[in-house]
């Protein structure tokens, strides 16, 4: 064989190197980057498990706070009433 044709040769396949390489490249960013999405799905369920316990807590507050409220206008009537039934009846405090 001649020089030109080995020398041909060898470029071609230091080009065929360099695009291994790259491809080793590629495929370990892309294991990386799976190991990324899997860590990232793994924090979303945490997180949209925290946000269901949150929702649940706040739906179970909503009936302790609407007793509250019913419970302080029923507290405040009454002692509006007793106020004006003392007055009406000229009870002095």
């Amino acid at each position: 064989m001649s020089e030109d044709r080995l020398n041909r040769i060898e470029q071609k396949l230091d080009r065929l190197v360099d695009v291994v390489e790259s491809i080793a490249r590629v495929e370990e960013k892309m294991a990386a980057n799976d190991g990324k999405l899997n860590r990232l799905e793994f924090r979303m369920d945490k997180l949209e498990e925290d946000l269901d316990e949150t929702s649940k807590v706040a739906r179970d507050n909503s009936g302790v706070v609407k007793f509250a409220d019913k419970f302080f206008w029923l507290v405040v009537g009454g002692m509006v009433s007793l106020a004006v039934w003392a007055m009406k009846s000229g009870v002095s405090a």
